[in-house]
């Protein structure tokens, strides 16, 4: 056994190729071993029982022929004579001589640790009309003693056929082993994009058909990455003339912007006793309008460049972010007697400028939609776990008091120019910018809220730490420590 993996909670023993070959070449010459030697000793010991009991019936005849005349006559010790004369064989260990009647005329008693007997008769005189019966015990003990030598020798054999069996085994699986070894160092190699233009071929058909398709994937890969990067090079020189579009388009629209909006200033300045209501009532318009038309064109331009205009993540305090987005705001609260409670926020791997974008568009959303005499504004955090992927992720929140936001609108609003309200500052842009700046750090938004009730923000941020490497890495549930919010008002 080589190593053991973790998988789904178990432990999962693995075998390398030598290990799996020797393990079955020693099962397959145990079988084998086992089997021809019950097939062995059982045909020994049959082979050795026939001979045993011809031996013994061999003796009984002859000792009934030559103790026939004295068991005939009823001499005990013509029969004793005989007896002596024709067994002469240590195995046997019982004789019994008795007459026709019955009565024992010789009897030899085996000894008590004699127990595995093999007993022969034989008749004295005819077999029709005979004048007694001999009776022979032969012991089985020399035939034990003959099987387990058989026993023996096929142990031997045996150890000998493993030893075989097992050196077989490790030269059989060589070059098994060393086409995976070959196999193995090929796949390192393409992972680390270092086997540009090497192809894999084995001897074993196996491994080269495994080979074959590998390198038809390598070069679908290979493939893949070429189109990659000229469609990234073409993307970004795409982008980079987007850039020039959007910058060209905003400066020519902003340069009449500007001189409407000063010359409706003129007028409203300058001449705005001598205008009726419905002429000054035009030029407020015409001002108003010009105003949210450059702060259109200014949020339409941030918005286009907010992929380009990325900063390196780094730790970030959010309650010391809070503190500056509450400063942002102070105008805001104060005119809308509002209160703002943040909770105790952890220090998160971000973007500090695109986060305080967020945090500063749904605060100040909640603060300026907010129909209460009180506004209360609350922001918070909590780590759960991603319900797809199991990573650990900050789960942040901003909840106001205000007059909720109907269902039907929950995803509408997150559209770039939808606006439930026709106030003269929105833009309908700010959410879209706060969905698109989550959404790149891998985290996800939604809203719960009921008309009247207020309003609940969500969004996440996967909680990821700096290594000694300075390598980004998000954290496993395994790691992170679970932990609510603490009440911490700024």
């Amino acid at each position: 056994m080589d190593g053991e993996a973790e998988n789904t909670g178990r432990v999962v023993p693995k075998y390398n190729v030598k290990v799996q070959y020797a393990a079955w070449m020693v099962v397959a010459t145990l079988g084998a071993i086992v089997i021809l030697s019950a097939m062995h000793v059982l045909r020994d010991l049959n082979t050795r029982e026939e001979l045993l009991v011809g031996r013994a019936e061999t003796m009984a005849r002859q000792l009934a022929a030559v103790a026939a005349p004295a068991v005939r006559s009823g001499n005990q010790q013509e029969v004793a004579s005989a007896v002596t004369a024709v067994v002469q064989d240590d195995d046997v260990v019982q004789v019994r001589i008795v007459n026709a009647k019955g009565s024992s005329l010789y009897s030899l008693i085996p000894r008590r640790d004699v127990v595995d007997l093999l007993v022969v008769t034989a008749p004295v005189g005819p077999a029709t009309n005979s004048w007694g019966t001999v009776e022979l015990g032969v012991s089985r003990a020399q035939t034990m003693s003959g099987l387990l030598q058989t026993v023996g020798v096929d142990v031997l054999l045996g150890v000998v056929l493993l030893a075989i069996s097992l050196a077989a085994g490790y030269f059989a699986s060589a070059p098994v082993r060393n086409a995976l070894t070959e196999l193995n160092q090929y796949v390192q190699r393409v992972a680390k994009g270092e086997s540009r233009g090497e192809r894999l071929e084995s001897e074993l058909a196996e491994i080269d058909q495994v080979g074959r398709t590998l390198n038809e994937v390598v070069m679908r890969v290979e493939d893949g990455q070429a189109r990659l990067a000229k469609a990234q090079k073409e993307l970004k020189a795409a982008q980079k003339e987007m850039d020039e579009y959007t910058y060209v388009i905003s400066h020519d629209l902003k340069e009449p912007l500007r001189g409407i909006e000063a010359f409706s200033k003129f007028l409203s300045d300058g001449y705005r006793e001598k205008l009726d209501d419905n002429g000054r009532h035009y030029v407020d318009t015409i001002r108003n309008s010009t105003l949210r038309m450059q702060r259109l064109i200014g949020d339409l331009l941030k918005f286009s460049r907010l992929a380009q205009q990325r900063n390196p993540m780094t730790p970030v305090g959010l309650n010391a972010m809070l503190m500056h987005v509450r400063v942002n705001l102070q105008f805001a609260l104060d005119q809308k007697k509002a209160e703002l409670h943040v909770n105790r926020l952890p220090t998160v791997i971000c973007d500090a400028t695109a986060m305080t974008e967020v945090f500063h568009n749904l605060i100040s959303n909640a603060i300026k939609y907010n129909d209460k005499p009180l506004p209360v504004v609350e922001v918070g955090c909590a780590e759960k776990p991603n319900p797809d992927t199991g990573l650990i992720e900050y789960e942040f929140y901003v909840r106001d008091n205000g007059q909720g936001i109907k269902k039907e609108y929950f995803d509408k609003i997150f559209q770039i120019f939808q606006r439930l309200q026709r106030d003269e500052e929105g833009t309908g842009i700010g959410l879209t910018i706060v969905r698109r700046v989550i959404e790149w750090h891998g985290g996800r938004i939604w809203l719960e809220s009921e008309e009247g009730q207020g309003t609940t923000f969500y969004f996440t941020i996967p909680k990821r730490e700096t290594t000694k490497s300075g390598t980004i890495m998000e954290l496993p549930r395994s790691v992170a420590k679970q932990g609510g919010p603490v009440a911490q008002t700024v």
